[in-house]
């Protein structure tokens, strides 16, 4: 029997997703680790810098590498999981981040090699965002083509969540360190330490991953010389059906791979253009609430910083059980009107949080509570992204297009936040009514996504 057709989670689709989410919280791990150490491996690498733009523009070309790389890394092993299989890819996608954490953890630093030890830290720093790019889009497509068609919500929402937990023990952990340790030992040695850990355990989830099969779904491809038939029987609203001078066509001439994907992209360009709004939410929801909340509460308003640092958790904690939450309720509603809910939702949990703020904060933790469960709706959208692409396509348009959006919202939106809302205080309650909005705007298209095996199987 195949695992996907059953309706029943077994114990080994717990162990599927068990896999699946400690390889998507491993990728978040690992690229945060530059961004809560950021200001320490600017001092490190470059040497400790005076004017402060020249800091600013070091910790943008460290971002910016791991940024560019992951679209590059997203779109090429996902054509390679389109082509050789899921497990391939996210035992590629482990091991490089292995490897590359582990190099960053054995660096010299700037003092021993001067301009060299700068290059050899944005050197590694790209090709650890190139393996990662391809995780958790990997870790999404391996869970919900193993999975019944009737768990993918829940699946990818235990996935979602998984990866704050990653984040929150991320937070915990670099604390101790800094804590525990003087800032001359951070600086020496304390920070390696945490870059062996992320190298340690993305190689147990290497490890871990090797010890399952590929997906059934991937497994049942078509043979090879009927390279568009599955792509042009998609949900765009710009499919056509093939004539017979096509058919003949397609028959005397095998199309290469570029055309193929080519060929794929222009039959699907509608779910394409949904995947882009789909992975700008997703995006926008992981990176506001973990890395961007607390910096602009403290910039922006007098609140103690024991409100703020025990809210940022509490808010990560609600955020773990709104992915789940909304996983869930996906697999037992229609998405779109889980989206149209989850949106408003959202709108109404971001505008009262900073009311709160500015009135004075009194039930803060309660109001980042809130705040942290409606910003679960994250948990939702994954299994929507797998059913817009065909089976052929489906790692490579995932890939792409949720790291083309991470890198562009993860690049600009921390300095564009943070510039505006020098301004108007408002400014991130504005940015999540937009992300609202644009989930409300999204649930219109989501509403009538076929929810099928045959549609999943495509």
């Amino acid at each position: 029997m195949h695992t996907h057709t059953t309706e029943l989670l077994t114990s080994k689709h717990y162990h599927i997703i068990g896999v699946a989410s400690l390889c998507a919280g491993i990728a978040f791990f690992d690229f945060a680790l530059f961004i809560y150490l950021s200001d320490l491996l600017s001092k490190v690498f470059f040497g400790k810098i005076s004017e402060f733009w020249v800091s600013q523009l070091h910790l943008f070309t460290l971002f910016g590498a791991g940024y560019l790389a992951r679209p590059i890394g997203g779109f090429m092993l996902g054509r390679l999981g389109d082509t050789q299989g899921r497990r391939i890819v996210l035992i590629t996608g482990l091991f490089g981040a292995t490897i590359f954490t582990f190099a960053i953890a054995l660096l010299p630093t700037y003092s021993y090699l001067w301009i060299f030890a700068s290059l050899a830290l944005i050197t590694a720093r790209f090709f650890q965002g190139f393996a990662i790019g391809s995780i958790v889009p990997a870790s999404w497509v391996f869970a919900t083509e193993h999975l019944p068609s009737k768990n993918l919500g829940l699946g990818c929402g235990i996935i979602c969540a998984t990866c704050m937990l990653f984040l929150l023990a991320l937070m915990g952990l670099v604390n101790f360190v800094e804590n525990t340790l003087s800032s001359d030992q951070m600086m020496s040695y304390g920070w390696r330490i945490l870059f062996v850990i992320g190298g340690i355990i993305s190689l147990s989830a290497t490890l871990l991953v090797r010890q399952f099969d590929e997906t059934p779904i991937f497994k049942s491809l078509s043979t090879p010389n009927k390279e568009l038939d599955s792509c042009i029987d998609g949900i765009s609203l710009e499919n056509e059906p093939i004539t017979n001078n096509q058919a003949s066509s397609t028959a005397l001439h095998k199309p290469t791979k570029l055309e193929t994907i080519k060929s794929s992209f222009k039959y699907n360009s509608f779910g394409f253009g949904a995947a882009i709004l789909v992975s700008w939410i997703i995006a926008s929801l992981s990176i506001f609430i973990p890395m961007l909340l607390t910096p602009l509460i403290v910039s922006n308003f007098r609140i103690s910083m024991d409100d703020i640092y025990f809210g940022s958790v509490i808010g990560l904690i609600f955020m773990m059980f709104g992915a789940v939450f909304f996983g869930f309720l996906v697999d037992r509603m229609n998405a779109g009107r889980v989206l149209l809910f989850g949106g408003m939702f959202l709108i109404s949990q971001a505008l009262l949080f900073f009311y709160h703020l500015r009135a004075g904060g009194e039930l803060i933790l309660a109001c980042f509570a809130l705040l942290g469960f409606a910003s679960g709706l994250i948990g939702a959208l994954p299994s929507v992204l797998t059913r817009l692409f065909p089976t052929k396509i489906r790692l490579t348009g995932i890939g792409l297009s949720y790291n083309l959006v991470h890198s562009v919202v993860g690049g600009v939106l921390p300095f564009a936040l943070g510039y505006a809302s020098f301004y108007f205080s408002f400014t991130p309650a504005v940015y999540l009514t937009l992300i609202g909005l644009l989930a409300i705007f999204i649930s219109f298209f989501v509403y009538y996504i076929p929810r099928s095996n045959r549609d999943l199987s495509r």
